[in-house]
């Protein structure tokens, strides 16, 4: 069963909010990040000298590898190992598929990173924030790695921030060993790792630059950037952003062009940071368990397996469930969850855990097991009913603005039903508008396919358009009927 920090050390939401800290799913990860820049200003007090450390750390590696003569010498093998950052476990942020697991940097990863970082010292650039910056220009780098570099960087400082707010909420805690020091931790009961707390001050979605896309964020007011990398490419600015540029010819412009990565470095490190919207929740990572318990507290239903359900019982709860889930979308407001403020719809994240989490708080509250599954082979299973396995059914959730709807009815579910040895798969269809013709395409497929006999998925659409409120709905139709008697 999905549960937050709050809910584990038994105090409300609303208690754990006061002290800053991200109450994060337990057995979950979040899909947030610790970004660099936002060190600068956080209100954490452990963490007021953490930037620095991060800084400085970052300019021992270029300092060393300055007085590098050739690959593998003593100075490059010190880069190397400053360079080191094993996975920092306990997070419950980042993008393990399933649970709240991860990977550290690998050696051949680290070693490129250290070559890359090299060049960019010959040419005459020495400012620490390259390594911010890396995931622009070398594949496998991403939100998550450089989150986990900085973790792993003021891993000490995050303990005493951890220790402070448990201290605070009264949390029982217990003693242990950690790399030479003792702490007094909470023990993560799906992992068995001690907890630590991130401010929710220094976490986004995704860092300020970290793919060539986000250059155009970065950069949008330097005009004379733009035409430097234009002049390069070949293409205009945004051609090169929507065919997304390969990262190893963005990196063969940085290294040719020395002014054009200097640029990219100060408008870095001039750009406002901002943190990530936990009241909107743009991306839909934190409101969905306390939606989903709430949703399923005030609408009950009765869910029932025999004893040895067979796969045809275990279709129909999960059918049951989704059949809730669509109720609550479309009929109980929780259509507006899937949407931000500007009335766009969120990620298809956002919809999957919230389905998610109403499956699972469904399941418990009738004793019955759920279990999401990261990776069988194909690729990720979003959700798995399970009794016994021989009673699965795959359920995989796509929005109706998904470029890959109809090859996730013909190919995917299908592909990942074969994988899981899963007798039955369900497409759960959410609507959130867009252009109709990939519901149309969608629909005239599932015809074609049971017209000639072909077993297809069970494919069930939920209407989450956003709804007009019955009291603007009635002044609407009154002021319609109006203009039809002036008529």
């Amino acid at each position: 069963m999905p549960q937050t920090v709050s809910q584990f050390i038994g105090v409300t939401p609303e208690e754990f909010a006061k002290t800053g800290a991200l109450d994060a799913v337990l057995d979950v990860d979040s899909k947030l990040f610790i970004d660099p820049h936002l060190l600068q200003s956080t209100k954490a007090k452990e963490l007021k000298g953490a930037y620095t450390k991060v800084r400085q750390r970052f300019i021992d590696i270029l300092y060393v590898l300055s007085k590098s003569k050739h690959h593998g010498d003593r100075f490059w093998r010190e880069a190397i190992s400053l360079f080191t950052f094993p996975e920092l476990e306990g997070l419950c942020i980042g993008y393990s598929s399933s649970g709240t697991g991860g990977s550290g940097m690998g050696t051949a990863l680290r070693a490129r990173i250290i070559e890359t970082a090299k060049e960019i010292i010959d040419i005459g650039i020495t400012d620490p924030e390259i390594f911010e910056l890396v995931g622009l220009f070398e594949d496998n780098i991403g939100a998550d790695r450089i989150s986990d570099m900085v973790g792993r960087i003021i891993v000490e400082d995050l303990r005493r921030y951890t220790e402070r707010i448990f201290l605070e909420m009264k949390a029982v805690t217990e003693q242990r060993n950690i790399a030479g020091k003792t702490h007094n931790v909470v023990v993560n009961p799906f992992n068995n790792l001690s907890i630590i707390l991130l401010p929710k001050d220094i976490l986004r979605d995704l860092p300020i630059a970290y793919c060539w896309a986000d250059i155009d964020r970065v950069c949008a007011t330097n005009h004379a950037l733009r035409r430097q990398v234009n002049s390069v490419i070949g293409n205009t600015w945004k051609r090169a952003t929507s065919r997304r540029i390969k990262k190893g010819e963005l990196k063969e412009v940085l290294l040719s062009k020395p002014e054009v990565l200097r640029d990219l470095i100060a408008q870095y490190k001039a750009k406002a940071p901002t943190t990530y919207n936990f009241d909107n929740d743009p991306a839909g990572e934190v409101i969905w368990l306390p939606a989903s318990h709430e949703y399923v507290k005030n609408s009950p239903t009765n869910l029932t397996l025999p004893d040895r359900p067979t796969s045809d019982d275990v279709l129909k709860v999960a059918i049951d469930i989704c059949a809730e889930f669509k109720q609550g979308i479309e009929n109980n407001a929780l259509y507006d969850l899937l949407y931000n403020d500007d009335k766009r719809p969120k990620k298809e994240a956002a919809s999957q855990k919230l389905f998610y989490g109403i499956a699972h708080c469904y399941c418990k509250a009738n004793n019955l097991d759920l279990s999401p599954e990261s990776n069988a082979g194909r690729g990720p299973v979003d959700f798995k009913l399970s009794r016994g396995f021989k009673g699965k059914v795959v359920v995989e959730t796509k929005l109706s603005v998904n470029q890959n709807l109809l090859h996730g009815f013909e190919t995917q579910v299908v592909e990942y039903q074969k994988a899981e040895q899963a007798e039955y798969a369900i497409l759960l269809v959410i609507d959130v508008g867009g252009s109709s013709i990939r519901i149309t395409n969608l629909r005239k497929a599932i015809e074609t396919k049971k017209k000639a006999g072909l077993r297809v998925p069970e494919v069930i659409f939920v209407d989450a358009k956003p709804k007009i409120s019955a009291t603007k709905s009635q002044h609407q139709h009154s002021a319609t009927r109006s203009r039809k008697n002036s008529n």
